[in-house]
């Protein structure tokens, strides 16, 4: 089952692992993705969720857009302190050569440009970090939005593997983020075991674990708290509804004129939502 784990370790070191096999693969097909875009928004979306595990209120939330140059660009992806996650990506049927490691090409796929991070907290003004993309490859660009937005050394690690036939085989994340005090020697001693842990992707194809990759890091981590992840969107008829009635008497009717019903799509999650020209005509009476 897909789902976030949340721990310490010795006291030095906040820690969260994340599988997100069926999740990204849902994200998959509801856009149909490309190899590349599914590797892309894949990562953007557990990484969203990694950032969402500091959550301690429902009504918090985090809105991860990657504006580059990369012909996917940009990628959104959004989560919630439930590890409720959805997004999408602009051009979710590119697909682009393996890379020079021969991997999917997620850097250049995103391409150059800006990393947009958006916290809302409920009563409080929404809080925008904004650094530059670093390379793409979505784990170094949240790390570096940590230490530089937040001022919290971080490493995060995030990988999703894509079999030939474009059907998602596993997909992963890990956060480790230092905390005040730590000793230099001990954060030198943990860089040499992420630089020896390999690729996340592989290991959970190979049956790991958030729990085992966890017991593999940190010897005696303690457990904090686990949250199921999923892809869900809060979307609605009645949300879309309210959308075209703010259109206006005018608007809706230059939509009668051309077609005898509107079809709207949310792009997070690619639902559609049909309203006849019965439904748009009762709009009209009210706007």
């Amino acid at each position: 089952m897909d789902h976030l784990v949340i721990g310490l370790a010795y006291g030095k070191f906040r820690i969260a692992a994340i599988t997100g096999k069926d999740t990204v693969e849902e994200a998959r097909k509801r856009h149909n993705l490309s190899h590349t875009a599914t590797a892309a928004l894949g990562r953007s979306l557990l990484g969203a969720g990694l950032l969402a595990s500091s959550f301690k209120s429902d009504k918090e939330r985090i809105l991860l857009q990657f504006r580059g140059d990369g012909p996917v660009s940009p990628i959104v992806a959004m989560a919630d302190r439930n590890v409720n996650v959805r997004g999408y990506c602009e051009n979710p049927q590119v697909e682009l050569e393996l890379n020079s490691q021969g991997k999917l090409d997620v850097g250049g796929a995103i391409g150059s440009g800006m990393l947009y991070v958006i916290r809302e907290r409920d009563n409080y003004e929404p809080y925008t970090g904004t650094v530059p993309i670093q390379t793409g490859e979505v784990g170094d660009d949240l790390a570096y939005y940590l230490q530089i937005s937040e001022q919290v050394p971080s490493a995060v690690g995030l990988g999703v593997l894509v079999d030939p036939t474009g059907e998602v085989r596993s997909a992963a994340g890990l956060l480790v983020q230092v905390l005040p005090g730590v000793p230099e020697e001990d954060i030198i001693q943990l860089e040499e075991k992420l630089m020896n842990l390999g690729s996340l992707s592989h290991r959970f194809d190979q049956g790991e674990t958030p729990e085992s990759l966890l017991d593999d890091l940190f010897e005696g981590w303690n457990k904090l708290e686990e949250r199921p992840l999923k892809f869900a969107c809060d979307c609605s008829k009645e949300r879309f509804q309210r959308g075209l009635f703010s259109l206006g008497r005018e608007e809706l009717s230059d939509l009668l004129e051309t077609q005898q019903s509107v079809e709207t799509v949310c792009r997070f999650c690619g639902e559609k939502y049909e309203f006849s020209r019965e439904e748009i005509e009762e709009l009209m009476k009210k706007a």
